[in-house]
């Protein structure tokens, strides 16, 4: 067999966040409008998408813990904290970059999946980045029990900087 079935269920995660794009453009959830609206259920609707988003990260963090009996061993996950701090806050400093010196408003207007493929990636980044934090506070845990901590302290503080804002 040329994939084992963890690789399979991490192309299914990767789909899941495809046809979760795919929902919320159907429904024409605009996230930027729903944001500044204020209201309840719109809230609602943007933490049920951040938590989907965030649940098939890492679920797909697990099925790749399960393939992978080098994920989270190499001696690079005791300094993964800082590098993807560091790379999570050079990407946010580009993305403002380019949202100030580019027609990026323009090209999200006109290609939707542009925002999409922004905001999964920037889940992404926050994901790894929270994992490794934890990765380095419980060392000796297992594999999966970091993932499942930092999958609630990842939503827990998006959630918070979402009722921040």
């Amino acid at each position: 067999m040329l994939f084992s079935k963890w690789t399979v269920y991490q192309v299914a995660a990767l789909a899941g966040l495809i046809a979760l794009a795919f929902l919320a453009e159907f429904y024409s959830v605009n996230i930027g409008n729903v944001l500044t609206s204020g209201a309840v259920s719109s809230m609602l609707i943007v933490l049920t998408f951040i938590l989907l988003s965030t649940s098939l990260i890492h679920l797909f963090f697990i099925f790749h813990s399960k393939k992978s009996g080098r994920f989270l061993s190499p001696p690079l996950w005791n300094k993964m904290n800082v590098l993807s701090g560091l790379l999570l806050a050079v990407s946010v400093v580009l993305f403002i970059s380019a949202a100030v010196f580019t027609p990026l408003s323009g090209w999200i207007t006109d290609a939707r999946w542009i925002l999409y493929g922004i905001l999964y990636f920037f889940l992404f980044l926050y994901s790894l980045f929270v994992l490794s934090v934890v990765h380095k506070v419980k060392h000796e845990s297992a594999k999966e029990t970091k993932i499942e901590i930092s999958f609630g302290a990842t939503f827990v503080s998006l959630c918070v900087l979402l009722f921040l804002l």
